[in-house]
């Protein structure tokens, strides 16, 4: 696993009962970007999704009963959302150069959506019943004549998925996969878009870190093509490696909007821990608020996410 060490200023050792972990105060390490030169950076997973909001109806009918009814209008609310992904996807995608994987994204298919949230108007007018939700819908993409992404290697991240006009895409990586007890770690980030951004560390006993935004460090906006490291300028903790050994995850959840805000328990060198699991951590991100720019029909709006993990492992 990774611990936090001391650098520079003192402190008194943190008392945390949720993540058996040292934390300390210290500066962050500066490491060259060649470090990392040649590594793959392909995610070992990524979700990407756009989440709308959406109404859905269905009409009273003697054959059917209300429950049947209610479930008749959350069913057309889910595949106008889909509808809804499609138009979005398409007027924020150079279609030219990407295409939407086909089997991930169907107008009959409600596997791709997840509610995160909705509220029951019920009967209305008398005639018909009334939800609303808020839907993710996932798909995914590829680059069209080119080889897979598992193919590529450019440690720059100059790849196509990096390129501005693909979806939203945010790659996470450290210099190596293996690291052994007592080396430092530094992890890198860089979007082909600007965005907002929340960094955990799921530890090796399941224990979850948000690295950023922190205390002393509050940023959670970036730029797009910039390499970003953590820790960094402002940063108060070194990542180094100690027992118990096994593999961490680090997770970056990714929009060009807000993210949906998370309480954090206090760690120490400023830095939050979260006290659920990953799942209700990922639900509560993808709290944000879908608007629509200018004019725009209330078709295309939505609001891009994206979900990317790297794993490494630790060692003596």
């Amino acid at each position: 696993m990774m611990e936090l060490w001391p650098g520079r200023q003192k402190m008194k050792r943190a008392n945390w009962s949720i993540v058996a972990v040292v934390l300390f105060l210290t500066l962050a390490l500066n490491t060259h970007a060649q470090q990392f030169r040649g590594v793959s950076v392909v995610p070992d997973e990524e979700k990407r999704s756009s989440i709308h909001e959406v109404d859905g109806y269905a009409y009273l009918s003697e054959t059917m009963t209300l429950e049947q009814v209610r479930n008749a209008a959350i069913a057309t609310a889910k595949r106008q959302a889909v509808e809804r992904a499609k138009t979005y996807i398409e007027s924020n995608t150079t279609i030219e150069n990407f295409e939407v994987t086909q089997d991930r994204i169907k107008g009959q298919s409600h596997g791709t959506v997840t509610v995160l949230e909705m509220k029951d108007h019920g009967v209305v007018e008398n005639t018909r019943y009334h939800v609303w939700i808020k839907a993710e819908v996932e798909y995914g993409i590829k680059p069209v004549g080119m080889a897979p992404a598992g193919n590529q290697t450019d440690g720059n991240l100059s790849s196509t998925h990096l390129d501005p006009q693909a979806p939203l895409t945010v790659r996470v990586w450290t210099s190596k996969k293996e690291y052994r007890e007592g080396e430092h770690i530094i992890v890198y980030m860089q979007g082909n878009r600007d965005f907002y951004a929340r960094i955990v560390d799921i530890t090796s006993n399941g224990d979850i870190i948000q690295l950023l935004p922190n205390d002393y460090r509050q940023q959670d906006r970036f730029a797009a093509g910039q390499i970003y490291q953590i820790p960094g300028e402002g940063d108060r903790f070194d990542l180094k490696v100690t027992p118990p050994f096994g593999e961490d995850r680090i997770v970056v959840y990714a929009s060009e909007v807000p993210l949906g805000n998370v309480s954090m328990n206090s760690a120490g060198a400023g830095l939050g821990a979260f006290g659920g699991t990953q799942e209700s951590l990922g639900i509560r991100t993808r709290g944000i608020t879908v608007t629509a720019a200018g004019n725009q029909p209330a078709v295309q709006t939505g609001a891009a996410f994206y979900e990317s993990t790297w794993k490494l492992r630790t060692g003596p």
